[in-house]
């Protein structure tokens, strides 16, 4: 059954379940059986349109000031990822959220009056029954505090890689947590992940399901689904695939 982010706050998964909505891009949201909603990376504006000059290709799926969730999670402060242009709506529709963000984000955020807590690789946060463990990410010289996140619950786990390039040794402590789920970046430009590369990460972290991103948000990122589930089915046979239109969600 498919969701849609719309009705977020309606929809809740079954016990042990989660609901994964893509937001496009790199931008996702995640519903828990206890009702908690997370939030990483909502790109809703044309920020980056405004200030490089790459134009969406895909639709927002859903308005800032409609997009609800308790706690919101910024890898780092690259403008798809740390949306100036939608930060005052989505702040002002979800007061008393959390928000978590990287050193460089907390203080562009600082800059505009909006409190955020600095995180780092090790840290260790909890938003109802889950817990969200911060990781290395390897974004190079573009950005060297971006970070990545391990999301635990109810026995299970979510990888999701943030902007980074292929870097085992700053990836090893999401590797060896064996993350069920593996949402990870497949455009291979900017310092990121190749189609190829995620698909082998999806192997080293034996991962059951993958949910790619960061892709066919502007026409300068590249990155191709199908040509990262054609490397999955032959790295990673036995891991499942999920494709996701913008603001769809599945129950996994």
């Amino acid at each position: 059954m498919h969701y849609h982010i719309s009705d977020i706050r309606s929809n809740v998964p079954q016990t042990g379940k989660v609901i994964i909505y893509w937001l496009g891009g790199s931008g996702f949201a995640f519903k828990f059986a206890d009702g908690k909603v997370i939030c990483i990376d909502p790109y809703l504006s044309d920020a980056v349109e405004r200030l490089f000059n790459f134009k969406r290709l895909s639709l927002s799926p859903v308005s800032a000031d409609e997009l609800k969730f308790d706690t919101l999670l910024i890898t780092h402060d690259h403008a798809d990822h740390l949306d100036m242009d939608s930060i005052n709506a989505l702040i002002t529709g979800n007061r008393g959220c959390k928000i978590i963000a990287s050193e460089s984000s907390v203080k562009a955020l600082d800059n505009i009056g909006i409190a955020a807590e600095t995180t780092t690789p090790g840290a260790v946060f909890h938003c109802g029954n889950v817990d969200v463990e911060v990781v290395d990410a390897d974004h190079g010289e573009l950005c060297a505090d971006a970070v990545g996140f391990l999301i635990k619950f109810g026995g299970r786990s979510i990888y999701f890689t943030g902007d980074t390039g292929y870097n085992p040794e700053m990836m090893a402590k999401g590797i060896a947590a064996s993350p069920e789920i593996l949402i990870p970046c497949i455009n291979g430009a900017f310092g990121n992940l190749t189609e190829e590369e995620a698909a082998g990460l999806a192997a080293q972290c034996s991962a059951k399901v993958t949910i790619p991103s960061h892709f066919w948000l502007f026409a300068e990122h590249g990155g191709s689904p199908g040509a990262f589930k054609d490397a999955v089915s032959i790295k990673s046979p036995n891991t499942n695939v999920i494709l996701l239109t913008p603001g769809q969600g599945i129950e996994v």
